[in-house]
C-alpha cells in the first residue's frame, strides 16, 4: 500500500497513480478507529482521487475512440 510516482504522463498512468493514492488514504483511515471524523475525511479524499482517476480513464477512452480508424490511401 504505497504510492508510487507517475511512470509517464499518459492518462492511464496518472489514473493508476491516483488510485494508489486513494488506496493509501483508505489504509490510513482504517488505522484510525478512535478518530472517526478524520477517518471519514480521509475516505472522502480517497473517493475524490478515485473519481478523478475514473475521469482520466474516461477521457483517455474518449480520445482513443474519437480518433477513429486510420484510412489507407488508395493506390490509383
Amino acid at each position: 500500500m504505497s504510492c508510487r510516482a507517475v511512470d509517464d504522463e499518459t492518462p492511464q498512468s496518472r489514473a493508476e497513480y491516483f488510485l494508489s493514492v486513494a488506496e493509501t488514504l483508505r489504509g490510513i483511515a482504517d488505522r484510525l478507529p478512535n478518530d472517526l471524523r478524520r477517518a471519514d475525511q480521509l475516505r472522502a479524499l480517497a473517493a475524490g482521487f478515485e473519481r478523478f482517476a475514473a475521469r482520466l480513464e474516461q477521457e483517455a477512452d474518449t480520445s482513443t475512440s474519437s480518433a477513429g480508424p486510420i484510412k489507407a490511401k488508395s493506390g490509383s
